[in-house]
């Protein structure tokens, strides 16, 4: 028996189904594929003036840069990579040293344990967490290149934080109790004298190496540039590029990321991209070392360029 209606009723239906399929189309578009580049504006990277500041503490700089990698996730690559394919990579939480003759710095500090299981990892090296611990209380100096659980939580869980926390050099933003810093907790009464590190554009922390400011995937972000004590050149960029690609694609995080999750300046981000792809085209010496990229990681290991593990 037919219903009164029931043409009408079937073309709305199709017409309705159309409309959300081009919604979710757009959608899905939008989210994950989106990577526009904007048609003005520029991030300033000065390779000239950050050799500059660079000599400009007397010595020799490190003399080797180690690698400790706590935890691995892996992850559909469009996430990490706007508009490229779903296949899983490796997105690595990682610490570094910088080794001198006389001390050493440690860059980033990724998370303890309880940190990672919280946030899904597939898996979390215990004895790394410990070498960690340990880099941090022998370092001379610890800098963080943004203040997300995964760069600045190795800090405020380590157990010795109250006496190591004086050497650590964060910028206001970073020291900030601001959305970016959580779900992490300062434990209590440990910020009090504690004074930030502050500067505008770069500064010279040690022979060799210098920070460079570069908010956009947080306020308080910043890339590390290194000379090595034999000349070798490196730029840690932190999540300004989290991956490779994201400098050589000229492309960022999807919007899910950018936007549901970590909230950062797409824009600023976008722009520091394009600087670091010009740079790396005019200096393809220079070696990137990005934010959680598993793979490039073990590649400049494998090339001998970085070394694996803290020693």
């Amino acid at each position: 028996m037919q219903v009164p209606g029931g043409s009408a009723m079937r073309r709305w239906i199709i017409g309705t189904a159309g409309v959300l399929a081009m919604i979710a189309v757009v959608a899905v578009y939008w989210l994950f594929y989106d990577n526009r580049l904007p048609t003005s504006g520029s991030f300033p990277i000065d390779l000239a003036a950050i050799r500059a500041e660079a000599a400009r503490m007397p010595g020799g700089g490190p003399v080797r840069i180690e690698t400790e990698t706590l935890s691995h996730v892996r992850v559909p690559k469009i996430a990490m990579v706007a508009g490229s394919d779903w296949s899983k990579i490796d997105v690595a939480r990682m610490s570094h040293r910088l080794v001198f003759p006389d001390r050493s710095i440690v860059i980033d500090t990724a998370f303890d344990q309880a940190a990672s299981r919280a946030s899904n990892d597939d898996s979390y090296d215990p004895a790394a967490w410990r070498r960690l611990v340990r880099a941090m209380d022998e370092a001379g100096a610890i800098v963080i290149t943004h203040e997300h659980g995964d760069h600045l939580g190795g800090l405020l869980a380590s157990p010795h934080l109250r006496a190591i926390l004086p050497k650590a050099l964060l910028n206001p933003e970073q020291f900030a109790i601001s959305p970016y810093i959580k779900p992490l907790r300062w434990p209590p009464g440990v910020r009090a004298g504690y004074k930030p590190f502050r500067y505008h554009g770069v500064r010279a922390i040690a022979p060799g190496v210098v920070l460079i400011r570069a908010p956009g995937h947080t306020p308080g972000s910043q890339m590390i540039y290194v000379r090595r004590a034999d000349g070798r050149e490196f730029l840690f960029t932190g999540d300004a590029a989290s991956m490779a690609d994201n400098v050589r694609l000229q492309r960022i995080r999807s919007r899910l990321v950018t936007d549901f999750f970590t909230h950062e300046n797409r824009r600023a981000v976008i722009l520091q991209t394009i600087a670091l792809h010009r740079l790396t085209a005019e200096h393809p010496q220079l070696v990137l070392v990005p934010g959680h990229d598993g793979a490039a990681i073990a590649a400049l290991q494998h090339a001998g360029l970085l070394v694996q593990s803290f020693h």
